[in-house]
């Protein structure tokens, strides 16, 4: 298939990121430090889209990362250009809030400076509570160096209700980042666990420092500690086996992940596409994706990455493969160095068209098996069901079906997505 994945060798993106993720100073952990050190430089160039980090050798600036990253709506180019909702009420609470941008976004610290929190700083999440720097400090260095975590803020502003209080908007993700060294494992078991919420980081008025760091998470409703739905949560995400394949992939940003589903947005995207041979008709009047014969449309575009092309030139093979229901049409991702239609070989198959994707807000229901009927239907009216009940509307009856494996394998590994266009008018991301 053109099924692969985003852990790419040809890396599809490099993402600046940031928080406050630092090592931790005790001698006696100075082994895991060693360790963390060495993957860091190895996995310098990071990136998530779809709940994936990605890396390769190759070492990076970060210039070479921020202009990587321009132009897609998940991470300005500089901190002050950070999505700030709210004006801060006071120059006090704007420095604090400047210090957010910067520090949990833009930076790997090598040191998380105790000036700025105090002793007393309290720490709530679903699965965990720290009421002292000492745990605070431990719980980040634990995340930093056992799960190599990628941080990303949407949107910051002031709490309306307490002064001397931020709240942010976020999206967070963690790989086994030691799974590259068992690769036996690797290859059947490789969990990327992605969150998504808000936190609540309280000031200290007499001393100007952090005393309160509170974190909810979008896939729970009940997100005091101890949560045993955010700890399900997360058991459900390390323990699933689906796995994508290890090539490019369109860039996406997840802005929120329900127990259910998830809303992503993606970065606008070449494609190529031809016409699903045979088409099938869905109840709805649609071209059904998981019934329509795919094994000529599929043929057609492999051939066009391979060779048959007005410059005879082989491109990267990419995942996943989509059929969109209402033009019955099969799409194959068109992989970095191409940002314009202009700039892509032209087919030497007329009944290939080369377009751009405009990319936007989409609701996606992941799964694994195969992405047979009435199976896949159901996951699309369960869907757009959520979508509803959640307040976020679907432009119309149009969907996606994404499969990201080849035919051959395991059913259990397979990775597959439902997707469904959403109305930007409805979407809230508070």
């Amino acid at each position: 298939m053109n099924c692969t994945s985003t852990n790419c060798n040809s890396v599809r993106n490099i993402r600046r990121v940031g928080s406050l993720h630092a090592p931790f100073s005790s001698a006696s952990f100075q082994p895991l430090r060693s360790v963390a050190r060495r993957v860091t430089r190895q996995t310098r160039r990071m990136a998530i889209f779809n709940g994936d980090i990605v890396a390769d050798d190759k070492k990076t600036d970060e210039k070479t990362a921020a202009a990587s990253s321009r132009g897609f709506a998940g991470l300005p180019d500089k901190p002050e250009d950070m999505r700030q909702s709210t004006p801060a009420a006071s120059s006090f609470m704007q420095e604090k809030m400047d210090f957010v941008k910067q520090d949990f976004q833009y930076c790997w610290r090598n040191t998380l400076n105790r000036d700025n929190f105090d002793e007393n700083i309290y720490f709530e999440d679903p699965i965990s509570k720290f009421t002292n720097y000492t745990g605070y400090k431990f719980n980040i260095t634990f995340l930093r160096n056992f799960l190599a975590p990628i941080y990303e803020i949407h949107d910051i502003k002031q709490n309306p209700d307490n002064e001397f209080e931020i709240l942010s908007r976020w999206s967070f993700s963690m790989q086994f980042w030691w799974l590259r060294y068992l690769p036996p494992i690797k290859a059947i078991w490789d969990p990327r666990l992605a969150f998504t919420g808000t936190t609540i980081l309280g000031v200290n008025p007499e001393n100007g420092k952090f005393n309160k760091h509170v974190d909810a998470w979008d896939s729970n409703k009940d997100n005091k500690f101890f949560s045993f739905e955010g700890f399900m949560f997360v058991q459900q995400q390390i323990w699933n086996f689906s796995k994508s394949s290890d090539l490019a992939t369109p860039e996406f940003c997840i802005l929120k992940k329900y127990k259910k589903y998830e809303i992503r947005r993606y970065k606008p995207f070449l494609v190529a596409e031809v016409k699903l041979n045979d088409p099938k008709q869905s109840k709805g009047g649609n071209i059904d994706p998981a019934e329509s014969d795919k094994a000529s449309a599929f043929k057609q575009l492999a051939g066009f990455l391979g060779e048959k092309n007005d410059r005879g030139q082989g491109l990267s093979m990419t995942t996943p493969v989509f059929n969109k229901s209402k033009q019955g049409v099969m799409q194959f991702y068109i992989g970095e160095g191409y940002k314009d239609v202009s700039e892509v070989p032209a087919p030497k198959n007329s009944s290939i068209n080369i377009r751009q994707e405009p990319g936007g807000l989409y609701g996606v229901d992941v799964f694994s098996g195969n992405a047979k009927q009435p199976r896949v239907n159901d996951r699309e009216q369960q869907l757009r069901q959520w979508l509803k009940r959640d307040g976020t509307m679907p432009v119309s009856d149009e969907w996606l079906l994404a499969q990201y494996n080849v035919p051959w394998q395991l059913p259990g590994f397979k990775r597959n997505e439902v997707l469904i266009p959403i109305d930007e008018k409805t979407f809230e991301l508070w």
